[in-house]
């Protein structure tokens, strides 16, 4: 088996409790499992051994593909799965614009996961979403979304006609100040000021750094606010 190409119909995953994730997420699409030789019997181990018995998955002991896959050491389980496209399901989206870190992009997705947001829309990117440096990154919350890609965000805007909550380098109002309602999306872009000119009113975190607050830790605290505001008009 080859390394990852996004031209593959396959994308792999990359550890066992990753894959226990996708087993319990999307079993359908999961196509084989590879075990090392190595791995430690314990409950993630039997978690898995269990869920591919249910689901009738493939599994093969092969330290060679195993080593050849993996992006670090201490990798006992390759999880080969088929590529899949999503619906947006709710009210509440994150658009995530302009993002091109793979690793930046999964660390968002587990903060996504977290606060109970489900819809995950990638606009403006060349990301390639079943990258297994994003699933691994994500610590497997990729299965737990639901992930969409515009070439454009009009294009979004014309199938999501939602209040939107941009959040930009040169943004107006305070993140306190929002109250949600939805349907909404929540814009957040991998360069603050990508987006300073497309919207009139715009949104900013306030803080006592110096610097620019890093876009992970915007993303969770923008995330973390909705989470906790969510259900007011």
């Amino acid at each position: 088996m080859n390394k990852y190409s996004e031209l593959d119909k396959t994308s792999y995953i990359l550890g066992i409790s990753l894959i226990v994730e996708a087993l319990k997420e999307v079993p359908s699409k999961v196509k084989k499992v590879y075990l090392s030789s190595k791995a430690n019997k314990n409950k993630e181990l039997d978690k898995l051994l269990s869920l591919c018995n249910e689901h009738n998955i493939e599994i093969e002991e092969n330290d060679l593909i195993i080593d050849k896959l993996s992006l670090k050491e201490n990798c006992y389980g390759v999880g080969i799965f088929d590529k899949y496209e999503s619906n947006l399901k709710t009210k509440k989206h994150l658009v995530l614009y302009g993002f091109e870190n793979l690793g930046e992009l999964g660390t968002i997705l587990r903060s996504a996961v977290s606060f109970d947001f489900k819809d995950v829309v990638i606009v403006n990117s060349n990301i390639d979403v079943f990258d297994p440096k994003v699933i691994r990154a994500s610590m497997g919350s990729f299965f737990h979304l639901n992930i969409k890609k515009y070439d454009d965000i009009d294009d979004y805007f014309k199938d999501y006609n939602y209040t939107i909550y941009p959040f930009t380098g040169d943004g107006k109002r305070e993140l306190s100040s929002i109250k949600f309602k939805e349907p909404y999306s929540l814009i957040i872009s991998q360069n603050y000021h990508d987006l300073d000119d497309r919207f009139i009113e715009s949104y900013y975190i306030k803080h006592k750094g110096l610097d620019e607050i890093s876009l992970t830790s915007l993303s969770s605290i923008v995330l973390n606010y909705a989470y906790h505001n969510k259900g007011n008009d």
